[in-house]
């Protein structure tokens, strides 16, 4: 249970003091010895600075010979030792000797520390032969640090199990600050990976998630509590190869490195059929004991993947195809820098401060990667936009021409030569800039305003000056600095001279196109007084639809907001007497 409280370095070095004791061993080759059998081997020796192996089991001797007087000053007492994996003390208990699991897969109650151990209870009548308390114990994994044995009291004990020193703090807070921000990358990333389904995003928090495990495992209280089980205990030992593995299929998907780098995806599949192959036999050596066995299995996997991490950082910076190589080359010559830092050294932070750092860099990556996924489908989105704008546009472009072929064909016809030859020409003039602009979606507002106002010259001759028009730019608009779709105030000019003027019996026939500026918004209103789309025929309304709805297509696939905010209204408008006095279309283009 983790208590919120201090006490300073100088009171927990005097609170805190312990007695050393000194001790014999037995390594048994047989780990089904009782404790009876060792008795009778009598083959205890002596030894200082012993280092725990992996595998063997040994038999501890812990005398009290020196400190009995002590003993008998006040009780209960703690024993403080190493950390060990499985371990069981032996203690006498009235005429009978009994035994009590104290290592950590088979310990039977919590630390109340995250730091140290409690320690084993013990009474002076609990001494077996008024002196020793013998120690089994079995190591899943070799221990650098040499085997001790002191002594405190249980009341001075709790300086270890209820006090923290600002030194333990800084133990814990790197810790603790390292899992936080893991547990938070592996929830975002399992949620970026749900909506956008890429394995990369599947692989790499699955590797920060091991990365937590095996480097805060005991000093987090939930992974504590599940490691303190064989398999649990076992998910912490291959958890290092898991890193790898997870971290090598990242990699390929991230890199794309079956089609851009062939000869790296080789290698990458050889290293994760490599770990697939380490972790089964793992498996299979540690739940058959062989635990010195199980130790060389993750030592080959770390030369492996030492070796396999220098060929890809210098393959990828010589063959490096683009930006997402450089990420994983950083990111992983930092992690690397950790690892070794603590294969060497024990000492985790080091490869804590590196994996941290390597994690932040492969985040960026991926969120490069995201970009650069985001801009390239907007990118194609563009390209099959500006090919279906080519092609609406090619619907409407067409009826133009075939119409103003006619009306060349009608004047020649009336053999009015002179107006032939005059439309003609504007006629020309019109086509060849309209061919001209054909390649671009886009043109300027004055160039638009040129191509309209020859289309109306055009439409002015072929119906004899039957109408007049005129166009209006507001003051506040640069023609010249504005782009607009090409032809796109062509169709509803069209409409308005053919469907509403041409048709008006009597008085002035009038349009007016305008171009004005409302805040975030170009407005462009084509405003006629004819007859109204009231009397148009059927047939005629759904031509004037359809090129509606293709003109509306247009606006869509220009609008760059999400919220399609270039519009088109049409009104129809009346005179005093509710009598239908020509249409009004307004299009608002967005343009912040």
């Amino acid at each position: 249970m983790f208590i919120a409280t201090t006490v300073s370095a100088q009171s927990s070095k005097v609170d805190r003091a312990t007695k050393k004791l000194a001790y014999s061993y037995l390594m048994a080759e047989d780990p089904n010895l009782t404790f009876d059998e060792v008795l009778e081997l009598n083959a205890f020796k002596s030894v200082e600075n012993l280092i725990l192996e992996a595998g063997p089991t040994y038999w501890f001797r812990v005398d009290f010979k020196n400190e009995l007087d002590t003993l008998q000053t006040l009780e209960p007492w703690r024993l403080r030792t190493n950390y060990f994996s499985k371990a069981t003390v032996y203690y006498k208990n009235g005429e009978s000797i009994q035994q009590k699991p104290i290592g950590q897969i088979n310990k039977k109650e919590a630390n109340n520390s995250l730091i140290y151990l409690d320690g084993i209870l013990f009474n002076p009548e609990d001494l077996i032969s008024k002196r020793y308390l013998y120690i089994k114990v079995q190591m899943y994994f070799s221990n650098p640090n040499p085997i001790h044995f002191q002594y405190i009291s249980n009341a001075s004990n709790r300086f270890y199990t209820a006090y923290y020193t600002k030194k333990d703090l800084k133990r814990l807070i790197p810790s603790f600050g390292y899992f936080g921000a893991c547990f938070i990358l592996f929830l975002s990333f399992i949620v970026i990976f749900i909506n956008i389904r890429n394995v990369e995003f599947l692989y790499y928090p699955l590797y920060v998630l091991f990365s937590a495990i095996y480097l805060t495992g005991l000093d987090i209280p939930v992974l504590e509590n599940f490691l303190a089980s064989r398999a649990g205990f076992w998910i912490g030992l291959i958890s290092q190869v898991l890193i790898n593995l997870f971290y090598v299929l990242f990699a390929k998907y991230y890199l794309n490195t079956k089609n851009k780098y062939p000869l790296l995806d080789l290698i990458i599949n050889i290293a994760i059929g490599t770990l697939v192959i380490l972790i089964i036999s793992h498996f299979a050596v540690y739940f058959l004991d062989l635990y010195k066995l199980q130790e060389n299995i993750l030592d080959i996997q770390r030369t492996l993947m030492t070796f396999f991490g220098l060929f890809s950082m210098v393959y990828l910076l010589f063959k490096a195809k683009d930006k997402l190589a450089l990420f994983i080359v950083f990111g992983s010559f930092v992690y690397m820098t950790g690892a070794l830092g603590f294969w060497f050294s024990q000492t985790k932070y080091y490869m804590m401060v590196g994996s941290f750092l390597e994690i932040l860099i492969f985040s960026l990556g991926l969120a490069y990667k995201i970009k650069q996924e985001y801009e390239g489908k907007v990118a194609l989105q563009k390209e099959v936009s500006l090919k279906e704008i080519s092609a609406k546009r090619a619907q409407i472009n067409p009826h133009f021409f075939f119409n103003s072929l006619g009306s060349i064909q009608h004047l020649i016809l009336n053999d009015n030569k002179t107006a032939a030859l005059n439309y003609l020409t504007k006629f020309g003039k019109l086509a060849r800039n309209v061919l001209e602009s054909s390649y671009e979606t886009t043109v300027t507002l004055t160039e638009e305003i040129e191509l309209l106002r020859s289309y109306l010259e055009l439409e002015s001759l072929r119906f004899d000056n039957a109408f007049s028009y005129s166009i209006v730019v507001d003051s506040e608009i640069d023609s010249d600095s504005i782009d607009i779709p090409l032809m796109l105030i062509q169709p509803f000019a069209e409409n308005a001279i053919i469907h509403g003027l041409i048709g008006k019996k009597e008085g002035e026939k009038h349009l007016e196109i305008r171009f004005l500026k409302e805040e975030k918004y170009y407005v462009v209103e084509v405003e006629d007084n004819g007859i109204g789309r009231r009397h148009t025929e059927p047939e005629v309304k759904k031509k004037k639809s359809r090129g509606m709805e293709i003109t509306k297509k247009r606006l869509k696939m220009l609008d760059t907001s999400d919220k399609h905010k270039n519009t088109i209204e049409i009104i129809d408008k009346y005179d005093s007497h509710s009598q239908p006095s020509g249409t009004k279309v307004t299009i608002r283009l967005y343009n912040p």
